[in-house]
C-alpha cells in the first residue's frame, strides 16, 4: 500500500504503530507513541490516517482536497472527526479488531449532510457531501449516484464510531437536477455486539431545498449550517411506532396555528401563496414516513382552500414542488372530485418553475 511522510500508520504484525518520518526503498521509519524511530517494511504497514496532501483520493472532478474543512463564517470540522477514504485492497488487509475496544450500545445513527463551503452565501456555494456514523459501531459502506438502472459510484470506505467523512464536493451547477443516491452500509464492533441489518437505502434529493436559505440549519455535526438526511436512526424510529393519527393531527393544528402567517404571504393584494413543503408544516420532517407526510401536506392544502373560499382573495398558489408528482396529482385529484367549480393550472414558471398549482376562486375581472 502507498504512503508518505506524514501518514499515522499501523504494524500489521505487531501491536502499535505511530507516524511517517522518513522511507528509505521498501523500509519504512515510524516514529511510536515512545518516541522511538522503528523500521518496518512497506508491506508489514497500513496507513488509518493519511496526512493532508493525500488525505482524499478518487475521484479526480471532486474539490476533495484537505484534511480539514474551515468554512467562511469559521467552522472547522476537526482532523479526529474525520476519517480517510480507503482503496478496496485496503479493506481486505485491515485488521479491524483492533485494540481499542468498542463502546456498548445499539442505536444506530447513519446521516448525510450537505455542508455550504461559503456559509454567507448558502444558496450560491458549492455543496460538501459527507457521510455521518454516530452511533458506536463501526461501519463499512458505499455512496453511489443513480444513471438509469445503473448506479456511478461516488465513493466506499470504512467509519469508525462517532465519526464522520467527506464524500465529494458537488458544484451548484450540478444540483440543479434531482440526484438520487444509494446508500449500503453494514454495521459491526470489534466486542460481542447485537447485529443490525446491513443499511439499503436511495435518497432523492430535491434540488428546489438548496434555493432556500431555511432549508440549512444548525445541527448536532457540524459548527455550519447544513442540510441533513437521516438513512439509518433508531431513536425516530423508536419514535415513530408511537404515533397515532391523533398525534398526527395535534401536530398539524399546532404547526398550522404557529406558521400561518408566516407560509400563507400577500404576493399581490389578490393572491395567496401557500407553501406546501413539509418543513414549513412541521418541525422535525424526518419523524414521519413519506405516507404521513403527504397526508399532513394534504390536510394543509385543504385547510387553506376552505379559507381561500371564505376570504376575499381571489387567487391562490400553492408551492408543492417537483419531487415525485405526488403531491401534486393528489392535490389535483382533491380539487376535481370536491372542488369541481373551481379552476386552477400550473403557476407562473418564471416564478415556481414546474412546481407549483394556482387556484381560482373568482372570475377575473
Amino acid at each position: 500500500m502507498k504512503c508518505k511522510v506524514g501518514d499515522k500508520v499501523r504494524f500489521l504484525n505487531d501491536v502499535g504503530g505511530g507516524k511517517v518520518t522518513r522511507i528509505v526503498k521498501n523500509t519504512v521509519y515510524v516514529l511510536d507513541a515512545n518516541g522511538f524511530e522503528v523500521p518496518a517494511l512497506i508491506n508489514d504497514i497500513i496507513v488509518v490516517n493519511q496526512s493532508t496532501e493525500s488525505r482524499y483520493s478518487g475521484d479526480s472532478s471532486s474539490s476533495d482536497t484537505g484534511l480539514t474543512t474551515n468554512h467562511s463564517q469559521g467552522g472547522t470540522i476537526k482532523e479526529s472527526e474525520i476519517q480517510p477514504n480507503l482503496d478496496y485492497e485496503d479493506l481486505a488487509s485491515i485488521d479491524f479488531l483492533d485494540d481499542d475496544k468498542d463502546a456498548v450500545g445499539d442505536m444506530l445513527g447513519l446521516h448525510l449532510a450537505f455542508v455550504p463551503a461559503d456559509q454567507a452565501k448558502v444558496v450560491d456555494s458549492p455543496q460538501e457531501l459527507y457521510i455521518i456514523n454516530d452511533s458506536p459501531y463501526r461501519a463499512f459502506y458505499s455512496i453511489s449516484r443513480w444513471e438509469g438502472s445503473v448506479v456511478k459510484p461516488l465513493r466506499a470506505g470504512f467509519l469508525y464510531p462517532d465519526s464522520k467523512e467527506l464524500v465529494k464536493e458537488f458544484d451548484r451547477e450540478s444540483l440543479n437536477a434531482d440526484i438520487t443516491l444509494n446508500i449500503q452500509c453494514i454495521f459491526f464492533k470489534n466486542i460481542d455486539f447485537s447485529p443490525q441489518q446491513p443499511e439499503y437505502y436511495d435518497l432523492r434529493i430535491n434540488p428546489t431545498k438548496f434555493f432556500r436559505a431555511g432549508s440549512f440549519a444548525d445541527n448536532d455535526f457540524f459548527e455550519e449550517r447544513a442540510i441533513i438526511y437521516s438513512i439509518a436512526d433508531s431513536q425516530k424510529e423508536e419514535l415513530l411506532k408511537t404515533l397515532t393519527d391523533s398525534n398526527i393531527d395535534n401536530v398539524i393544528k399546532q404547526k398550522d396555528l404557529k406558521h400561518q402567517e408566516s407560509t400563507s404571504k400577500r404576493v399581490e393584494h389578490d393572491v395567496e401563496e401557500i407553501d406546501l413543503h413539509i418543513q414549513e408544516l412541521v418541525d422535525n420532517p424526518n419523524d414521519f414516513t413519506a405516507g404521513q407526510i403527504i397526508e399532513m401536506q394534504l390536510a394543509r392544502f385543504k385547510v387553506a382552500l376552505e379559507g381561500g373560499l371564505k376570504s376575499k382573495a381571489t387567487k391562490m398558489v400553492f408551492i408543492h414542488g417537483v419531487g415525485n408528482g405526488k403531491l401534486k396529482l393528489e392535490l389535483r385529484k382533491e380539487l376535481d372530485k370536491n372542488y369541481p367549480k373551481l379552476r386552477y393550472q400550473d403557476a407562473s414558471f418564471k416564478e415556481y418553475g414546474y412546481g407549483a398549482t394556482i387556484v381560482f376562486f373568482k372570475a377575473i375581472k
